[in-house]
């Protein structure tokens, strides 16, 4: 019973993270896709004075998922432009989703360099 319990918890995470995966990629293409690029590289937006940042890099990878919350949530970290998505009414489900998302430049930006 506890292994059929374990299992079917497993399951549910692998969904509920699969779900905030395609969530995180509406959002990304909604909101984040003009000016950080269908990739991820920051060249979405040519006609922006400040070059967005190129989420596929070791510098942006390498923050905690914490730290990429509250970049996307207030801004934190940004100079010139803050995101500060939360208080444009994005919620922190919604915010969690783009972090989940963000992830996955690293992944395909290993497999084609």
């Amino acid at each position: 019973m506890r292994v059929t319990l374990a299992s079917l918890g497993l399951c549910l995470l692998f969904v509920l993270r699969a779900q905030a995966a395609d969530d995180g990629e509406s959002l990304y293409k909604e909101q984040c896709q003009k000016c950080h690029g269908v990739n991820g590289d920051g060249n979405g937006h040519a006609q922006i004075k400040i070059k967005p940042a190129d989420l596929r890099t070791d510098a942006v990878q390498r923050l905690s998922d914490e730290e990429l919350y509250k970049t996307i949530a207030y801004g934190v970290g940004h100079k010139d432009y803050a995101h500060a998505f939360a208080e444009r009414g994005m919620d922190a489900k919604q915010i969690a989703a783009l972090v989940t998302y963000v992830r996955k430049f690293a992944k395909t930006s290993k497999k084609t360099n």
